[in-house]
């Protein structure tokens, strides 16, 4: 049917149409919301998937430490047989890098330190020979949570020597580092 106006002509239909809209509706309010908010949202994606990387980063890199640390605690004296001469340090070293095998194990820094010698030598990865000495293994990781436009960094240790109760354990060699320790008493 038609749509006369008020002197009897039909309007035409882009007219029409526009006399539909009035003032203040809420047509095209979502796509303008869409516009503001997909980049705010976009950013907190990306965080939230570079946040779960480093996180699993960070749980290989613990897991890979603590198998290490058990080899460590358990092999303290030189092997015998088909791999006779290889120290402690060196079965810790690769059960650990073994054990890491998701990560990139030639960015993977690893340190020992030992504790108070319970016999009359200080320990170290060739003498291990007292029961009841202390170890403790420390690996590091790069890592890269830098978020440019708000200008922070989300991983845990920066560039340096890593210390715990005032004793350096370990060191990150990279810009920022994932770290894990674990300390065992030898077996």
């Amino acid at each position: 049917m038609k749509q006369p106006t008020n002197a009897g002509f039909r309007l035409p239909a882009i007219v029409r149409l526009r006399r539909g809209v009035r003032p203040g509706a809420d047509e095209g309010q979502s796509l303008c919301e869409l516009a503001f908010l997909m980049p705010a949202v976009s950013i907190l994606l990306v965080g939230i998937i570079y946040g779960g990387i480093t996180f699993y980063d960070y749980v290989e890199l613990a897991n890979a430490v603590s198998v290490g640390a058990r080899t460590l605690a358990t092999n303290r004296n030189p092997r015998t047989g088909g791999t006779t001469g290889q120290t402690a340090c060196v079965l810790e070293e690769a059960a650990l890098k073994t054990a890491a095998a998701n990560l990139d194990t030639s960015k993977i820094t690893i340190t020992e330190t030992f504790g108070a010698p319970t016999g009359t030598t200080t320990p170290t990865c060739t003498n291990l020979v007292m029961a009841g000495d202390t170890a403790t293994v420390n690996a590091t990781y790069p890592c890269s949570l830098y978020f440019q436009n708000l200008g922070i960094h989300l991983c845990p240790v920066a560039k340096g020597n890593i210390t715990s109760n005032g004793t350096t354990i370990g060191n990150c060699p990279y810009a920022y580092c994932i770290s894990s320790t674990t300390t065992v008493s030898i077996e």
